[in-house]
């Protein structure tokens, strides 16, 4: 019966083949993807044809088409997420004719070899990239039962989450939410609003994403300003071949803290967030509809928060291969605000002219995507963009600042002249419009205009080189009522080059040297504000961050399910832009003229004993230094380890995660005492039911309390239960 199934959906799939017989002037192939094990067919597989633009994806029964193939020999390669790739050589099409493939591949713990999109904005191995990525599943990022997205990083080589900035190597330290150095991307659309150059968090739903790509090191050459520590790209699911629904719980509760002085309250102190997300294919039409809530009250005094989100997804495949795409979503936060603690004493409250100080955010996001295949060696892609965000610092400025605005797009093209030449070129624009209070920094419009092209050459089988540049015009207007009225002009190129030497096959030896720059943001320039006791004073005379990145790496696999991998990078920034407190509490953002981070990572990755026992681990190890005044950066650890072994028996699987990061050697309060070191246990035990999750969990296991900025303690132990169901 399975058989006569299998033929019975080839055949359907051959008639609509026949349907379009105009895609049969050159050539098609038409296959199936099965579980090696299980015989079943794989849904959402990806099919594609090596040293050409040609892919395709797995329909319900795991039967793919792909038409409109030049006459030739090629090699097709079929990879998803889960299972390990398989290539098929000298795949033959000729004229008229119908060639077949059927794939069966091998479910697999760890992908030691992901397709990856952002490190050069295509489709691509990892090891074939010049940049160093790192990949977390949809299932690794789940497992750690986040209720923000950001605490899914948390076990990522070299980054490191200080409230809601996101550090990768040091790049960023504590920016009190003004102008991340690393560009945070959802389907490669940036989710940082206008106004502040923060990232906003609270729209990216934790069960919504696919996967997310991490990219350390400078990616000005490719994505401009914002990414001159790096890129992380969250990807959301597309529809699915056949109906699907996901739903999940969880519900945690706070523990006393460690110190009984601390204790602010006897309410029994919580969180808990739902999602779910649906999805579905009708016909060439697909859509995914998902929605999430989280609330809690908090741990410390002005710690509740109420958030939630929505957002839909669609793809419309037309007949000559193109796609569309429209996405759209709308996030709310209602949440208290902590700006630092009452005292050491009574380190979980606020000082009393603080005390119920909260804030209202919204944002909407509203994106669409046309893919273009223009052959089999050329493709377009369009891109536009709307983000309307109220957010930043309404704290003591209620009222004066209007929705931040962003309207951008692209236009990229790629090009594979040659089986070994890859051309990637287009250009991004943006206008960003954003209004204040003329005391805080005005009405202002800024308007970015970045051409680039990147190109990789395989002159060797064994090497692949990569060069490229970017070059960025970024033009803000001045606001004549505004207490600062300048206008600003800035431009950087930034060029980038990279060499992949791959001398066996289960080994790749990278290097790179690659500019990056960021452009100071409105806030940084204009701002004024008063705030909790501390006031920010404008710098509109801020200069421009450039730096020079050099890197080298090794990545090497040991067995189809183990690797490890050692980066050495060196990085010299010049004028930095960094937060400066005076011992009035007065802030501003000024340059520092030299500054050098360096340092090395190891990462390892593993499951043995037929997946019983996995292990993933890595270390940070670099010393970022303000070479002015001859010590270190403000809100750097020298030191970051982070190790998580699980073990998995039957329906029950132990995780555990440690992560140590050393003490702050400096700091912006001097009246604070001495940051304590970061030692964090946590600890999950799941049951796994056929399409049923239950888990239970302790983080910070050790109710071990640590500070990694100013005043502030982080989240002390608290209990979760969980439930994952997907039908």
């Amino acid at each position: 019966m399975k058989k006569t199934g299998h033929l019975s959906a080839l055949i359907a799939f051959f008639s609509t083949l026949v349907a379009f017989s105009g895609l049969l002037a050159q050539g098609v192939i038409l296959g199936r993807v099965t579980d090696l094990d299980t015989g079943e067919g794989l849904p959402g597989a990806n099919i594609q044809i090596e040293q050409t633009l040609l892919g395709a994806s797995s329909n319900s029964s795991g039967a793919f088409i792909i038409g409109r193939v030049p006459v030739g020999i090629f090699a097709v390669k079929v990879s998803m997420i889960g299972y390990r790739t398989k290539r098929f050589t000298n795949v033959k099409v000729a004229v008229g004719d119908t060639t077949f493939v059927f794939a069966k591949i091998r479910e697999t713990p760890i992908e030691i070899d992901p397709v990856v999109v952002t490190a050069s904005k295509w489709r691509q191995e990892a090891a074939n990239t010049p940049a160093t990525v790192e990949v977390l599943t949809a299932r690794e990022i789940m497992q750690r039962s986040p209720i923000r997205i950001e605490d899914a990083l948390e076990g990522a080589a070299g980054v490191q989450i200080v409230q809601e900035t996101v550090n990768i190597r040091g790049s960023d330290g504590y920016t009190r939410g003004v102008g991340s150095r690393v560009l945070v991307l959802l389907d490669d659309v940036p989710v940082m609003n206008s106004d502040f150059g923060a990232v906003n968090w609270f729209m990216i739903s934790p069960a919504d994403i696919e996967r997310a790509e991490i990219v350390r090191g400078a990616g000005s050459a490719l994505y401009g300003s914002s990414a001159m520590g790096g890129v992380i790209n969250f990807i959301t699911r597309g529809p699915t071949p056949r109906s699907k629904t996901y739903v999940r719980a969880v519900f945690g509760m706070y523990d006393d803290p460690h110190e009984a002085s601390w204790k602010w309250t006897n309410r029994f102190l919580n969180f808990h967030r739902q999602d779910f997300t649906h999805s579905r294919q009708m016909g060439n039409l697909g859509l995914r509809v998902s929605g999430g809530r989280s609330q809690s009250t908090g741990f410390h005094e002005n710690g509740e928060f109420e958030r939630y989100n929505v957002s839909g997804k669609f793809t419309y495949r037309f007949p000559n291969a193109s796609t569309l795409t429209l996405f759209g979503n709308y996030m709310n936060d209602k949440s208290d605000v902590f700006i630092r603690w009452r005292n050491q004493r009574q380190a979980l409250r606020v000082p009393d002219p603080e005390r119920d100080k909260r804030q209202d955010q919204n944002g909407i996001t509203l994106f669409t995507k046309y893919s273009l295949p223009l052959s089999s060696k050329a493709a377009l892609n369009f891109k536009a963009y709307y983000n309307r965000f109220l957010l930043g610092t309404q704290v003591t400025s209620e009222g004066l600042f209007s929705p931040a605005l962003g309207l951008g797009g692209s236009v990229q093209g790629n090009y594979l002249p040659f089986p070994n030449l890859a051309i990637v070129y287009g250009s991004d624009f943006k206008v960003d419009q954003v209004k204040s209070d003329p005391k805080l920094y005005g009405e202002r419009t800024a308007v970015l205009t970045a051409p680039y092209a990147q190109v990789e050459w395989g002159f060797h089988r064994n090497f692949n080189l990569s060069l490229g540049g970017r070059y960025d015009r970024y033009d803000i207007d001045g606001d004549p009522d505004a207490i600062f009225g300048d206008s600003k002009e800035y431009d950087h190129f930034s060029p980038k080059v990279g060499l992949n030497f791959r001398p066996t096959a289960t080994t790749t030896i990278r290097a790179a040297a690659s500019n990056g720059f960021k452009f100071p943001i409105v806030a940084q320039l204009f701002l004024e504000f008063d705030a909790a006791g501390f006031t920010f004073r404008a710098t509109p005379d801020l200069r421009s961050e450039e730096s020079w990145t050099y890197e080298v790496g090794l990545r090497q696999k040991i067995t189809p399910t183990w690797f490890f991998e050692v980066n050495g990078f060196y990085t010299d920034v010049s004028d930095l832009i960094e937060v400066v407190l005076s011992p009035s509490l007065e802030a501003s953002f000024r340059n520092i003229e030299d500054a050098r981070i360096t340092g090395v990572e190891f990462l390892t990755n593993g499951r043995w004993w037929h997946n019983r026992l996995g292990l993933k681990a890595n270390l940070l190890l670099m010393n970022p230094r303000d070479r002015v005044q001859n010590r270190l950066l403000s809100y750097r650890q020298k030191f970051i380890a982070f190790i998580a072994p699980s073990l998995r028996l039957g329906n029950f699987e132990l995780q555990a995660d440690y992560k140590y990061g050393s003490a702050q050697e400096v700091y912006q309060l001097s009246a604070f005492p001495q940051l304590v070191a970061q030692k964090v246990l946590d600890t999950r035990l799941f049951y796994y039911f056929k399409d049923h999750t239950f888990y239970v969990g302790v983080n910070n296991a050790g109710n071990y309390n640590y500070t990694l900025r100013d005043e502030s303690i982080e989240e002390i132990r608290n209990f979760v239960v969980g439930y994952m169901v997907e039908f």
